[in-house]
């Protein structure tokens, strides 16, 4: 049946993973579904967050430290993989190969081989469908950006310039527990960026075919306590996500936190170039240890320019003076979103996976080949960054995707 309310067994959930991004998911269950889902069992190597995971939710699922034992279970309806990068694979190419819906959170691998078995697996899957944690294709900043685009307002779109920065909190977490280990990562472009990456790609409906890159360590590099910024010493705090409740922002918080300072192998500033399939040339800009976190972009196109700023929520349009005047005229917009964490965008995407997985029609605005196209996307700008050399993407794709390359 269509109509979630009438399903008359609970959908069972089981979740690998029991982290912060994982319980964003399930804070955004559809209000008619409260009651509908079941978390029935929760995965995770550490006992005491397995349960306080629970706690948190009111819920009394089986707890296990072993993802893949759990997705033994027959009496499970859909699965969600929230555990750090580097585990990904195994738990969702169990749940692929039961054809069970899955909501797998970016980055979905973390190297070439483990992309290559996903992929197989999707193409083998008896049935189900796969959803990645991209949640910026679902906030309605980005899709308005998408919508303006698409209709052509802006003429042939020339060039876009994007850029991510850090403020305090937000650079914080890059180096706490797993994140600062770049064997766990993946590297920053890949945990952190690949979101950028992906918009970038969505809005402009083109996957880039060819990246260029530079980045380093400058501030963040080993510096008596003295040169040190107060704010960025593990004794200021630990960071702080944007995203998520108090609750389980306080139950879930990661507690090892590392210095900046240290040797960790992530750059503090990354500048990247990218020439997309359709033609359109972009940059796209991540800084760390900034005043406050922002995401902006700037879309130059034949007739109109775009200026957007995710964080005041506000869209900026100028067009060509239509009479053929050295003129222009302007227009402003102030985006609406929900009240969930990511700018809305989270009830959106959980709207959307919840009722997929119980059974309704949803189209998910980004599947595993996009998941894949992303992370390839920064494992390029972080090798290019490495060598000094410019990187195409198209023998990666081919070394993923194989005779099984997606159609877009």
């Amino acid at each position: 049946m269509n109509d979630v309310t009438s399903r008359q067994a609970p959908l069972r959930v089981g979740l690998v993973g029991a982290g912060q991004r994982a319980a964003s998911y399930f804070r955004n269950i559809p209000d008619n579904m409260q009651e509908s889902v079941r978390l029935t069992a929760i995965s995770d190597p550490d006992p005491h967050r397995r349960q306080a995971f629970a706690d948190l939710l009111g819920a009394r699922p089986a707890l296990l430290d072993d993802g893949l034992a759990m997705l033994r279970d027959p009496e499970m309806d859909a699965v969600v993989v929230a555990t750090p990068n580097d585990q990904h694979v195994p738990s969702a190419v169990a749940a692929m190969e039961r054809g069970l819906p899955l909501l797998l959170e970016k980055p979905v691998a973390t190297t070439l081989e483990d992309l290559g078995a996903l992929w197989r697996a999707e193409q083998a899957r008896p049935g189900g469908r796969t959803v990645v944690g991209f949640v910026l294709r679902y906030t309605p900043f980005y899709e308005r950006v998408r919508e303006i685009v698409r209709s052509g307002r802006l003429g042939e779109i020339l060039s876009v310039q994007a850029d991510e920065n850090l403020g305090t909190g937000l650079t914080m977490v890059q180096y706490q527990g797993w994140r600062q280990d770049v064997t766990r990562s993946g590297g920053w472009m890949l945990e952190k960026c690949c979101h950028d990456l992906d918009v970038l790609g969505y809005v402009l409906d083109s996957r880039p075919v060819r990246v260029h890159s530079m980045a380093s360590a400058l501030a963040f590099r080993p510096r008596p306590e003295a040169e040190q910024l107060p704010r960025f010493r593990p004794a200021a705090g630990t960071g702080e996500i944007d995203y998520g409740d108090a609750a389980a922002k306080q139950v879930l918080r990661e507690t090892d936190q590392h210095s900046p300072y240290a040797l960790s192998g992530l750059p503090d500033r990354q500048v990247a170039t990218l020439e997309f399939d359709n033609g359109t040339l972009a940059t796209f800009t991540a800084v760390m240890a900034q005043p406050r976190s922002t995401r902006r972009l700037r879309i130059f196109g034949t007739e109109g320019l775009l200026e957007g700023d995710l964080s005041a929520r506000t869209l900026d349009l100028s067009f060509a003076d239509p009479a053929g005047g050295p003129g222009s005229t302007r227009e402003h917009e102030e985006v609406r979103t929900g009240t969930s964490g990511h700018h809305g965008g989270d009830e959106i995407l959980g709207d959307t996976f919840w009722r997929l997985a119980a059974g309704e029609e949803r189209t998910p605005r980004a599947d595993l080949a996009d998941g894949i196209d992303a992370v390839l996307g920064a494992m390029a700008l972080q090798d290019s960054a490495r060598t000094g050399l410019p990187v195409d993407l198209a023998p990666l794709r081919q070394q993923v995707f194989g005779t099984m390359q997606p159609v877009r």
